[in-house]
């Protein structure tokens, strides 16, 4: 099973969308770095909890931002 298939579409569209333009990627990429995510962030939840679910709003919202300080 495809971890990106837990995600709505609308959000889905979004993460990748977002990533490909902060990042300068293609969307094969945004993709792949999306499903890397899935361990690290609920290891983060489970840590603290520090954040929220992997997929939910807190994610959509601070994963993408995490990820364009990389480009800076």
């Amino acid at each position: 099973m495809d971890v990106l298939d837990e995600l709505p579409a609308e959000t889905r569209t979004y993460l990748v969308t977002t990533l490909k333009a902060s990042l300068g990627i293609n969307r094969h990429a945004a993709e792949k770095i999306l499903r890397a995510s899935e361990p690290f962030w609920n290891t983060i939840e489970q840590a603290g909890p520090l954040v929220d679910s992997w997929g939910g709003g807190e994610f959509s919202v601070l994963f993408p931002k995490m990820m364009a300080v990389l480009k800076e």
